[in-house]
């Protein structure tokens, strides 16, 4: 390749990089103009004195043997499973009447004033952002659950993932991401390289990467970027032909089909073109826009530290966090190391399993923290203010080092990169299938699929001579 050429492509990827980071820009303007008080307001007030109110309310249904026994009967495949339905009560009863206000008020008089989807939107986030958070928990749980049989018959057979598929594409859920995507590539390769939602190219301390990491973490919520990847692993897996097959038609029902028929509906019912266009994109897209946003902040922080072991491999009490005790901890998703390394453990098991991994956390100087919220984090993070999650939050199993020495291994771990976002998204993604390739070929991995594996979690790979940093 001439030197010409070169300097060509190098200039394309400079252009990229600007323009990914320059609609990373928009996408926090977006939060920061339609979200952030919404979620700031619902999160004050929820901790200032409204879960006095709210909770009771809630442990009373909650608590109710006849509606336990219901859900156990009628609803749910297993027990443990129980615990989520006074929640799904309250979100979908939320959800039907917030929706079916806006889209009455529409239907009634063509448009929606300003204050309505405000109100739509403090309604959307619900007490304490307890209502976006709940969504995409149940989805997230539905889709870890095979096969839809977290339900009984009668619901897999005829309504299946009801937050995954049904009520999720209300609060930006892409059908079938979580079945698909989410298992196949996220959990298979645990955060590593070829994941679509892979942060360790990143510097987790770095606000301009942050910026393009939400341009990375939008494109794999519109499923685009998952789709790309299962076309690349197509062979890897038995499982992904299919899943391609799904998630595709989940993009259909998310882009195509429910966008048209709201359309259909209000023009139908009176509304202007500009008008129907306006409430698509507040009521329907707005969703999809804030979570990319709040939810690529969050993954920052679930993987936030990189470490690895003598082998180069990734150590996975490092990679990914756990938070004890935490604020806004929702069924068990504040352990995501458990969540990654031990997905067979259910939030009621969590008591028995975080023990056994104490001497672990202490021999790698885990990545445990205690009495915070995984937002919190994010924001110390990007802050830059590691010091402060030492010396309030961080529970240190080992007794070997001394607060400087923790705040320096952990701001390295934050900073740590595999290699550079150029590097990656232009260089090693393009020629990942190749590598996996050559992985098989001189007997590193005995298949594909473990290629894919191996690849993801080693820094380095002393048989190829592959040094990524």
């Amino acid at each position: 390749m001439t030197s010409a050429t070169l300097r060509m492509l190098d200039h394309r990827v400079r252009y990229l990089v600007t323009i990914r980071k320059a609609l990373g820009t928009l996408l926090t303007l977006n939060f920061a103009v339609c979200w952030a008080a919404p979620i700031f307001i619902q999160g004050r007030l929820f901790h200032m004195g409204l879960h006095r109110i709210v909770r009771p309310i809630f442990s009373l249904l909650d608590r109710s043997a006849a509606l336990r026994r219901f859900a156990a009967t009628y609803v749910y495949r297993r027990a443990v499973h129980v615990d989520y339905f006074a929640t799904a009560i309250f979100l979908t009863g939320g959800a039907a009447i917030s929706l079916g206000t806006v889209f009455g008020w529409q239907i009634r008089f063509g448009a929606l004033p300003w204050w309505l989807v405000a109100a739509y939107y403090l309604a959307w986030v619900g007490f304490g952002c307890r209502g976006m958070g709940t969504a995409w928990t149940f989805a997230h749980r539905e889709g870890h659950v095979a096969a839809g049989r977290m339900y009984r018959l009668w619901i897999s057979k005829h309504i299946g993932n009801i937050f995954e598929n049904r009520v999720g594409v209300w609060y930006g859920i892409v059908p079938h991401i979580f079945s698909t995507s989410h298992i196949l590539l996220h959990h298979r390769l645990n955060g590593g390289k070829g994941d679509p939602v892979y942060v360790w190219d990143l510097d987790r301390t770095k606000f301009s990467d942050l910026l393009l990491y939400q341009w990375r973490f939008f494109v794999y919520m519109t499923g685009f970027s998952s789709l790309s990847e299962f076309r690349r692993q197509r062979g890897a897996h038995q499982a992904i032909q299919r899943a391609y097959a799904t998630l595709r038609r989940g993009m259909l029902i998310y882009w195509v089909y429910v966008p048209a028929a709201i359309i259909t509906l209000l023009l139908a019912t009176g509304s202007g073109a500009a008008s129907a266009m306006a409430f698509l994109f507040l009521i329907y897209f707005q969703p999809l826009f804030v979570m990319s946003s709040f939810l690529a902040l969050v993954t920052l922080a679930q993987h936030g530290f990189l470490e690895y072991d003598d082998a180069g491999r990734n150590i996975k009490h490092v990679a990914a966090i756990t938070i004890l005790e935490g604020d806004d901890d929702s069924f068990g998703e504040d352990d995501h190391l458990a969540h990654h390394y031990f997905p067979n453990v259910t939030h009621d098991r969590l008591p028995e399993l975080q023990p056994s991994q104490e001497r672990e956390w202490a021999r790698w100087h885990g990545a445990v923290f205690k009495g915070t919220s995984i937002i919190e984090i994010a924001i110390l993070l990007q802050l830059g203010r590691i010091d402060r999650l030492i010396d309030r939050y961080y529970v240190d199993f080992s007794g070997e080092l001394d607060r400087d020495e923790l705040v320096a291994l952990f701001t390295r771990r934050a900073q740590r990169r595999e290699m550079s976002y150029e590097d990656y998204e232009f260089r090693y993604l393009p020629g990942l299938r190749e590598r996996v390739r050559e992985l098989v070929k001189r007997g590193v991995c005995e298949n594909e699929n473990r290629a894919y594996i191996y690849q993801a979690h080693h820094n380095f790979d002393p048989d190829l001579g592959i040094a990524h940093n």
